[in-house]
This record gives C-alpha cells, sequence and structure tokens, in this order.
C-alpha cells in the first residue's frame, strides 16, 4: 500500500479523527484529575498510574480504530462497512462533533484555570504582605539583608553564622530595618532548635523579635519566634504562651505555613487532637512542601488510636526527609499495627546509621519488651537515656521508656517516666489513657492518680 493510499486510509477508516478525539478527552480528563486528587489528598503515584494507562491506551484505542467501526448495526470490522454505510451513518461528522465538544470544554476549563490562578495570587497579595515591602531604603543595608537571606536559606551551621552576622551588618547600615531584625530573630531560633541547643541564642531571638515588633508592629513572623521561644526546654513547655504566640502570628498572616504548623505541634502534644489536625492541614494546604506538617498530622492520628490512617500520612514523607524520626514513627507506627517484624527492621536500617539514637533505641526497647527479651530491651533503655539531656524532646523517650516499663509489668517504674514525660512537655491525657501498651497500669493508685492530674489540665487546654 502507497503512502497516499495508506493516509487516505486512514482517513476513511476515521483512525486520525479518532486519535485526536483520544487525545483531547485524555487531556481534559487528566486536568480535571489533577485539580480534584489533590483535594482529596491523594498521592501522586494516581495521577502518574491514570497518566501512564491514557498513554498506554493511546496505540490500543488507534489500532481499535482501524479494525473496528460503530455503526447502526453495532461495531463492525471495517473491512465489512460498505462505503455508502459510512456516508449514511456519517461517523466522521460524529467524531467531528465530538472533538469540537471537547475542545470547546478544554478552552473553558483554561479560562476557569487561568482566572481562578490569577484570583488566587491576587488574594494572596492582598491578604499577605510581599516579603519585599517596608525594606530599608538604604541600599548598603539592604545588600547585607539579601545575603543574609542567601545564606539563611542553606543547612548548614556555618550558613547560619554568616546569615547572622549579615543581618547584623544590616542593622548596623539601618538601625530602624525591622525585617533584619525580624530576619535575625529566626536565625539565632534555628541555631538554638537545630545546631547548638543554648538558652544565650534563645534569648538572642526573643530579643531580636522584640525589636522587630517595636519598629513594625504588623510583622508576623516575631510572634512565631516568640511562641517557639516560650514552648521550649529552656521554659518547660509554655503551651498556653505559645499557643498565643502563633495565633496572633495567624491574626496578622491568614497565610502563614508555619504559624499554623507550630501550632499545631502544641496542641498535639497537649492531646488537643482535633485542633492539631485541622491546623497541620492548613498549613500543609499552604505550602503542599511542607513535610514537617505532614508528619505532624501523622503524629496527631498515632497518638489518638487512628494507626492505619497514620501509616498512610507517613508514607507520604520523602525518605530523604529527617530520616531517623520519619523511619522511627513509621517502626512506631508498625509496632501499634501489630507488625513487630516490620518495625524491627526498619529499627535496625536505622542502627546502621545512627546506634545511639534516643528516640530510635526507646521505640526499640517497647518492642523488644513485648516480645519478652527484657534483657535486651533493658540495654536499649539505657542506651536511649544516654546523653538524653540534650534532647529538645527528650519527653518522647520518657514516654516511650514508661510504655516499655509498663509491658514488663513493672508499674512504678512505668508511672515514674510518664510523670517525667508530662512534667516535661507532654501532659497528653489522651493518650496516656488509652496507650493499648499501657494496660497494664489499669487500676494502679499512681497511674489514676497521674490519669487524674492529666484530664484536670486537658480540661483547661481544651478551653484555649
Amino acid at each position: 500500500m502507497g503512502f497516499q493510499k495508506y493516509i487516505s486510509e486512514l482517513k476513511r477508516r476515521n483512525v486520525i479523527k479518532s486519535g485526536i478525539a483520544y487525545l483531547v478527552v485524555a487531556w481534559v480528563v487528566l486536568q480535571v484529575f489533577s485539580i480534584l486528587l489533590p483535594l482529596f489528598e491523594a498521592p501522586l503515584w494516581v495521577l502518574r498510574t491514570l497518566t501512564l494507562l491514557m498513554a498506554i491506551g493511546f496505540p490500543i484505542w488507534v489500532v481499535i480504530s482501524w479494525i473496528y467501526d460503530f455503526t447502526p448495526m453495532g461495531i463492525k470490522k471495517n473491512e465489512h462497512v460498505k462505503i455508502e454505510e459510512y456516508e449514511s451513518i456519517s461517523t466522521g461528522k460524529k467524531l467531528n462533533r465530538l472533538i469540537i465538544i471537547f475542545l470547546s470544554i478544554a478552552v473553558v476549563f483554561l479560562m476557569v484555570r487561568l482566572n481562578w490562578n490569577r484570583f488566587n495570587s491576587e488574594e494572596k497579595i492582598l491578604g499577605q504582605p510581599d516579603e519585599n515591602e517596608n525594606l530599608s531604603t538604604n541600599l548598603k543595608a539592604l545588600d547585607f539583608y539579601f545575603k543574609g537571606e542567601l545564606h539563611h536559606k542553606k543547612e548548614t551551621l556555618s550558613d547560619i553564622n554568616e546569615a547572622i552576622a549579615y543581618y547584623k551588618m544590616a542593622i548596623d547600615e539601618d538601625s530602624l530595618f525591622a525585617k533584619a531584625y525580624s530576619r535575625l530573630a529566626s536565625a539565632y531560633m534555628r541555631k538554638s532548635l537545630s545546631f547548638d541547643l543554648n538558652t544565650k541564642w534563645e534569648v538572642e531571638a526573643y530579643s531580636s523579635a522584640k525589636k522587630a515588633l517595636l519598629l513594625d508592629p504588623d510583622l508576623a513572623n516575631p510572634h512565631i519566634i516568640q511562641g517557639q521561644f516560650f514552648w521550649s526546654k529552656t521554659h518547660n513547655f509554655a503551651h498556653e504562651e505559645a499557643i498565643n504566640e502563633f495565633r496572633r502570628a495567624i491574626l496578622k498572616d491568614p497565610n502563614s505555613s508555619i504559624a499554623y504548623e507550630q501550632l499545631s505541634l502544641v496542641q498535639f502534644h497537649i492531646g488537643l487532637f482535633d485542633k492539631a489536625l485541622r491546623n497541620a492541614k492548613k498549613s500543609l494546604e499552604l505550602e503542599p512542601g511542607n513535610y514537617r506538617a505532614r508528619r505532624f498530622i501523622g503524629e496527631t492520628l498515632m497518638f489518638s488510636g487512628q494507626y492505619e490512617n497514620s501509616l498512610i500520612e507517613f508514607e507520604k514523607i520523602p525518605e530523604y526527609f529527617d530520616p531517623q524520626l520519619t523511619q522511627t514513627l513509621l517502626a512506631l507506627n508498625h509496632f501499634y499495627l501489630r507488625s513487630a517484624a516490620v518495625a524491627i527492621e526498619m529499627l535496625e536500617t536505622n542502627h546502621q546509621y545512627s546506634p545511639n539514637n534516643n528516640l530510635s533505641n526507646s521505640a526499640y526497647a517497647m518492642i523488644l519488651a513485648n516480645k519478652g527479651e527484657y534483657a535486651k530491651a533493658e540495654q536499649k533503655m539505657e542506651l536511649a537515656l544516654k546523653n538524653s539531656e540534650d534532647l529538645i524532646h527528650v519527653h518522647h523517650v520518657y514516654y516511650q521508656l514508661g510504655v516499655t516499663s509498663a509491658i514488663m509489668n513493672e508499674k512504678e517504674e512505668a508511672v515514674k517516666w510518664l510523670n517525667k514525660a508530662a512534667d516535661t512537655g507532654f501532659p497528653n491525657y489522651p493518650l496516656f489513657s488509652s496507650d493499648p501498651y499501657l494496660i497494664n497500669l489499669k487500676g494502679f493508685k499512681e497511674y489514676e492518680k497521674l490519669l487524674s492530674r492529666l484530664e484536670e489540665k486537658w480540661m483547661y487546654f481544651k478551653t484555649l
């Protein structure tokens, strides 16, 4: 068959039009699902799978179009359809109409989407001040400020120190530069939280945040820094003060993902699970790449006993994001789902890279105790306590040691650790009262006394 004859045959059988119709319909379907799937928090693989199926389906559709045609008498092989049948059923015309209809839908969809995006952009601009607004008019101060920003975006202690130095130089050039004070506060707090747990840096952060607010009361970020200042080991996790600061930040900037994220962090620690979930999801909505907020959703669900749902959330976090902590939480999740073998495998992998990780060892202790391997569990408990005073969230280690002791039926020891966990920032009444691995403590006087104390606190927290 010559090339011209082949093209004529493709046209006669409406293969070209069928192919165009398929591509147009597939494009519209994928665009619709690209919007709908994120609304239901569907994982990315769903859209990828749908796209792959559409791609695989195209050549199959072309082959079917070559072989078959739809007639009033049903589906027939193309070579069995007479020319006059084509003219009478107007298959080509029907395909033309189908293409025109779906192209019209595509055009309308594009217009709606473009206007929606523009609306969202305008709303964001109106609702959230531009980061570069209200900057200094001093060019030298601006130069130092942006150099500080460049270093602040990096992940090393040396870069954070560089950022601090540049922000200070910017302030030396312009003593009224509120944004420079605000970012200096962030750099100091990051240094304290991620690299050097030293009260000196917390104080510097708080002082810089105060100065920023004096110069520009409309700034939101200084309230986040002050909230982190209060919700710290130094201040014994002052929950109420921290919550108030994070809420002030949200009032000034309703589009601040980190403000919602930090508010959620405090709330799930004190057992306000519904509020914590709502705020973590809002944080994720504002910043889909905020995996810390995703982790908080997972932790909140796990603490509230929704183990299947929490596993789904943890598995959405990329492997590169805080791998030690994420893997430990996944292991704990599997343990609560009664999959001890999977949990042990994860923790063993963790220990290849960080054998002395406190949280990982305390989690391992729980699993070993539940298997009846008490001597090994006690060894892991000792490792978990080694240098634990350097941990900001040591209360999680204490809690897991309490659970381990409860599993081994060491009731007094268990309550001792649970009290330590509650008194160092983790007064989580709903978790302490419902954890299935604390069942041995039910009816034990000291445990019931602890629950009574925590319930009273929790009832107050619910009013915040």
